[in-house]
C-alpha cells in the first residue's frame, strides 16, 4: 500500500468508535449539552440541568430552521457563543433543490463531527476494495460563485480540508487524478475540459468518490461531446483558462482506443470502487452510470447532510447510523419521537438530529426507511425522499415521494414540473433519448397519479388540464445548468421528481417535442 492510501487508512482506524451505540448517543449527547451549555440557546433552555436523555427530550422542543432563524441571524452577524460555545467558524448553504437555501454555521467541533463519519468510511473501502495504489477522483465542483460572507465577514462555504482535518489533507491531495487548483476554474466549460484532461491521462484511476451520480454522468457525457477537443489537448498541450496542460501521448492512444469502441475500461482499467448517492430521487442516475462504468463496483453513500451526517456505508455497504457524529431521533407516523433502539424495520421515519453546530431536535426533513433493527452497530436506514414536501395547486396535494412511485418504472431523467398557460397542470419532462414511444406515456402517468384521489376529482371537474409529456434532448445538462446559475454547487446537486414553482418547464423547451 502506498504511503498516502496507508495515512487515510491510519487516520480512519485512529478514530473508529467502540461500544454500544445507546451508552454512545447517550454520552455524545450530555458532552456536547455540557459544552455548550452557556451559551444564548443553551442558558434559555437551561442545558446546565440536562442529566439524561429523557430530560433532554422533555425541556428541549422540537424545532425546524425557522424557529432557529433568528440566532443563526445573530451567529452570522458575528457574535459568539448564541448557539454553541465560541464563533462560528463558517456558514454553508443546504441544497435547496425544493425550497430556498438555507445558511447553516458550523463549529470547530461539528467539522470534527464529519471527520468521526467519513475517515473511518474511507479506512473501509480502503480495505474492502484493495485501495493501495492508484488513484481517486474526489469531485471539485467548479467555482461558479464569487466569494461570500456574512453581515458578521464570516465566510460561506467550507473548504475540503476543514471538512477532512489538517493531517488528511496531504493524503488527499498526494491521491487526487485532478488538480485541485481546477476548482477554482468559474467557467463551467473550461473547468470541464481540464477535468477530462486530467482523468484521461490517469490510467491508474482507482476510486471515484461524488455525490449526486449526475455530476460524473455529465463528465462522461462530455468525454463523447467535447471528443476532439479532448483529442487535441492530448496531442498538442496547450493552455485552457490561463492553466497549461501537458500532451500526453499514451494517454492519447487510450483516447483513441476509446473513441473507436467507447468502453470506459479502455480508459480506465483499474477502476475499483464508484462511490456516489444512489437512493432517493438519485437511483435512476446512479443504475445508469453502473451502465457507463460497468467494470467497477459501486456503494451506494450514506446519507450526509449540510446539518450533519446521518448514514455512512459500514464494511458491507450498507447504511448504518453514523451514531457518534451527532444525536439521533426519529418521528414515526403516528409523531411519536423514537431512538434508534426503538425503530423497527420496514416502517419509515423522519429524521430528527442534535448537532455540534447548534442544531438541537431539529428536523431536517429527510425521510429514511429502517431495513435492519438495532444492532451493535445501528440501525440500517435508507433514504428515501424529503418530508414535507407537496405540490397543491388546486388541492390534488401531490408528495414527493407518490411521484417518484408513480415514475419509478422510467429510466433516465424524468421530472413532473407545472405546466405553462393559464390552467393549472403538470407537465412531464423526459430524456427523448431514454424513451422510445412517448405516445402512451402521458395517459399512464395520468392514471398512476390518479390513484391519489383528490388529482383524480381535480382532473374530473377540469380544475386540472391533462398531463402533457415533453421528450427534451439532453433535459439533464439543461437543469444542471439552471440550478447552478441559482448557485446550487454541481457536486451535491439532487434532481428531484417534482418541481412546483412556475417557469421552469422554460428551462426544457428549446429542444421540445
Amino acid at each position: 500500500m502506498n504511503a498516502s492510501w496507508g495515512r487515510l487508512s491510519e487516520l480512519g482506524a485512529n478514530l473508529r468508535q467502540g461500544g454500544a451505540l445507546e451508552q454512545r448517543q447517550a454520552s455524545w449527547l450530555l458532552a456536547c449539552l455540557s459544552r455548550n451549555a452557556n451559551t444564548s440557546y443553551g442558558n434559555r433552555l437551561g442545558f446546565a440541568g440536562i442529566r439524561s436523555v429523557e430530560d433532554f427530550q422533555r425541556l428541549v422542543p422540537l424545532v425546524t430552521y425557522e424557529d432557529l432563524l433568528p440566532w443563526i441571524t445573530r451567529s452570522g452577524q458575528g457574535e459568539s457563543g448564541v448557539l454553541f460555545d465560541g464563533p462560528a467558524l463558517a456558514f454553508e448553504r443546504t441544497g435547496g433543490s425544493m425550497s430556498g437555501a438555507k445558511l447553516l454555521p458550523y463549529s470547530a467541533r461539528s467539522l470534527e463531527d464529519f471527520r468521526v463519519a467519513i475517515l473511518p468510511w474511507l479506512r473501509d473501502i480502503i480495505d474492502h476494495f484493495g485501495l493501495a495504489r492508484g488513484c481517486a477522483y474526489w469531485a471539485i465542483s467548479p467555482a461558479t460563485r464569487q466569494p461570500e460572507s456574512t453581515p458578521g465577514g464570516i465566510p460561506v462555504g467550507v473548504t475540503d480540508a476543514a471538512y477532512l482535518g489538517s493531517e488528511a489533507v496531504p493524503a488527499f491531495v498526494a491521491l487526487s487524478a485532478v488538480d485541485p487548483d481546477i476548482g477554482a476554474v468559474a467557467d463551467v466549460r473550461d473547468w470541464q475540459l481540464l477535468t477530462l484532461h486530467a482523468l484521461v491521462r490517469r490510467v491508474d484511476l482507482a476510486l471515484i468518490s461524488v455525490w449526486s451520480p449526475t455530476f460524473f454522468l455529465n463528465l462522461v457525457g462530455a468525454l463523447e461531446a467535447r471528443a476532439d477537443e479532448i483529442e487535441k489537448l492530448l496531442a498538442e498541450g496547450g493552455a485552457v483558462a490561463n492553466q497549461r496542460v501537458q500532451a500526453d501521448e499514451q494517454a492519447l492512444a487510450r483516447f483513441r482506443a476509446y473513441r473507436d469502441n467507447p468502453s470506459t475500461n479502455l480508459l480506465w482499467p483499474r477502476l475499483a470502487l464508484v462511490s456516489c448517492w444512489a437512493d432517493g430521487d438519485s437511483r435512476p442516475y446512479y443504475d445508469l452510470l453502473r451502465t457507463r462504468l460497468p467494470h467497477a463496483q459501486f456503494q451506494a453513500k450514506g446519507l450526509l447532510a449540510t446539518e450533519g451526517v446521518v448514514t455512512v456505508p459500514d464494511a458491507e455497504g450498507r447504511p448504518v447510523l453514523a451514531g457518534d457524529s451527532g444525536f439521533f431521533e426519529f418521528l414515526d407516523v403516528a409523531g411519536r419521537c423514537l431512538l434508534p433502539g426503538e425503530l423497527r424495520a420496514g416502517e419509515r421515519y423522519e429524521v430528527v438530529m442534535t448537532t455540534s453546530g447548534g442544531l438541537y431536535r431539529y428536523r431536517i426533513g429527510d425521510l429514511v426507511e429502517c431495513e435492519a433493527s438495532h444492532g451493535a452497530a445501528g440501525p440500517v436506514l435508507r433514504f428515501i425522499g424529503r418530508a414535507g414536501l407537496s405540490s397543491d395547486l388546486v388541492g390534488e396535494k401531490l408528495s414527493e415521494q407518490f411521484v417518484a412511485e408513480c415514475l419509478a418504472s422510467l429510466t433516465g431523467f424524468r421530472m413532473l414540473v407545472r405546466a405553462a398557460g393559464p390552467q393549472p397542470g403538470y407537465a412531464l419532462v423526459v430524456d427523448r433519448l431514454q424513451i422510445g414511444e412517448a405516445a402512451d406515456l402521458a395517459e399512464v402517468v395520468e392514471r398512476r397519479l390518479s390513484v391519489n384521489p383528490q388529482y383524480e376529482y381535480a382532473r374530473r371537474m377540469g380544475q386540472l388540464r391533462p398531463l402533457s409529456v415533453y421528450c427534451v434532448e439532453d433535459p439533464l445538462n439543461r437543469y444542471v445548468h439552471h440550478a447552478m446559475g441559482a448557485r446550487a454547487r454541481m457536486g451535491d446537486l439532487k434532481i428531484p421528481v417534482l418541481r412546483r414553482e412556475g417557469g421552469l418547464l422554460d428551462i426544457f423547451l428549446g429542444s421540445a417535442q
